[in-house]
């Protein structure tokens, strides 16, 4: 029988797969108030995003992942609604992720927006976020 410690098993790196808590502050570029955004991140490459916007006027984002020299790129979308309900197009956001450590990394962002006909609004969003990974802890 092998025992492994917790050490043992570690990434020599650190690694983007995880669950992060995410911050998105106002900026120039993000003229909407700071917001939070919670992102899963699987091994294969993929993830899923919620964050603190109107439900009634989006959704949980899809995206997929890869590891890019020192950084990671990062895609995802999602569906956008008007306040009624009636569906606008989608959201599509284009993130460069720097691991600061194995618990935190920052990340630069733009997002376009696309209608119902696909005519294309680039850059509607940008800036920056913060995020640090979510841990167990003991009730």
């Amino acid at each position: 029988m092998t025992a492994f410690s917790a050490a043992s098993v570690q990434a020599a790196t650190p690694t983007l797969v995880g669950t992060w808590n995410t911050t998105i502050p106002q900026s120039q570029g993000n003229p909407r108030p700071t917001f939070e955004s919670m992102m899963t991140i699987t091994a294969d490459g993929n993830m899923v995003e919620t964050n603190t916007s109107n439900p009634a006027t989006n959704t949980p984002a899809h995206g997929v992942w890869i590891r890019s020299n020192n950084n990671y790129l990062m895609t995802f979308e999602a569906y956008t609604f008007d306040d009624k309900g009636i569906n606008t197009g989608k959201i599509r956001a284009h993130l460069t992720i720097k691991m600061d450590g194995p618990d935190h990394f920052t990340a630069t962002y733009t997002a376009d927006l696309f209608d119902l006909a696909g005519k294309v609004t680039k850059k509607v969003v940008y800036g920056t976020s913060d995020s640090t990974r979510m841990k167990v802890e003991r009730p």
